[in-house]
């Protein structure tokens, strides 16, 4: 019987260290649909940021933005935007709250011009500007929109009034180390999940998950079989079937391979 298999990216397809994409996962996700199976990315990042290695493979679907943008046999089968209102009232309220940001949107990243940035920013600024994508600073600017958006508390930022505003309208995700992904309620990665469940006529017990984060925990909260990457945190750990190797020791094919799902 056909079987559905949900990657998230970083951490679990891409080492992040290094940012290796093992050859042993490529070929598993090969072997996977030849025996029938579907493959699906599901990535908090917007669908236009993804590798271009990643996107290079062959998949059927892909959750994106957790759960913002859903593709299915290459059409957009959901779409999900703030409006301008919330996207002018959260950059207000990041300022107020004193705390440091990157917006995504779909040609890159915005970050705030007015202020200089944190080491986490900076990062994933230069990470995506060396791949070509659009580094704007100008969140001030008439047309300003983003898809999500990512905090981070350098000491000092009053995240009770941040959270206490920003969840009326976005769920908040608690990444750790002060990191916080702001995504439009409503829209998830599980939310992702069951729009391809219905779309391709799925159970929930056809379903596999692979993830390493805390924000692929509604993922794993609606699949028959998550499976937690090496070395990932104990809260994922708890709500996982099993843990599978880490990133660069084989850890999709031995994940896969354990589930009977290839040879």
């Amino acid at each position: 019987m056909r079987k559905i298999v949900f990657f998230d990216i970083d951490g679990t397809l891409v080492d992040s260290p290094t940012q290796i994409v093992p050859d042993s996962a490529v070929k598993a996700i090969g072997r996977l649909r030849e025996a029938g199976h579907l493959a699906v990315l599901n990535t908090g990042r917007p669908y236009t940021h993804i590798d271009r290695r990643i996107l290079d493979i062959t998949w059927d679907g892909c959750v994106s933005g957790c759960g913002m943008q859903v593709h299915g046999e290459g059409r957009v089968l959901h779409r999900a935007l703030p409006t301008p209102e919330q996207c002018r009232r959260m950059r207000d309220l990041v300022r107020q709250c004193g705390l440091d940001v990157f917006f995504e949107y779909e040609d890159g990243l915005i970050l705030d011009g007015t202020r200089p940035w944190g080491p986490q920013v900076a990062h994933e600024a230069d990470s995506l500007g060396k791949r070509g994508l659009t580094i704007a600073l100008d969140p001030d600017r008439p047309d300003f929109h983003f898809e999500k958006f990512i905090t981070f508390d350098l000491g000092g930022g009053d995240m009770e009034r941040f959270t206490r505003e920003a969840s009326r309208d976005f769920t908040l995700i608690d990444r750790g180390q002060g990191m916080t992904e702001a995504v439009l309620k409503g829209n998830s990665k599980s939310t992702g999940i069951g729009i391809l469940l219905k779309h391709f006529g799925l159970s929930r017990e056809d379903a596999y998950a692979f993830g390493d984060s805390t924000n692929d925990l509604p993922m794993f909260r609606c699949v028959g079989t998550p499976i937690a990457m090496g070395g990932s945190p104990e809260v994922l750990l708890r709500e996982a079937a099993f843990e599978t190797s880490e990133v660069l020791n084989g850890g999709i094919q031995r994940g896969l391979e354990r589930c009977g799902l290839i040879d």
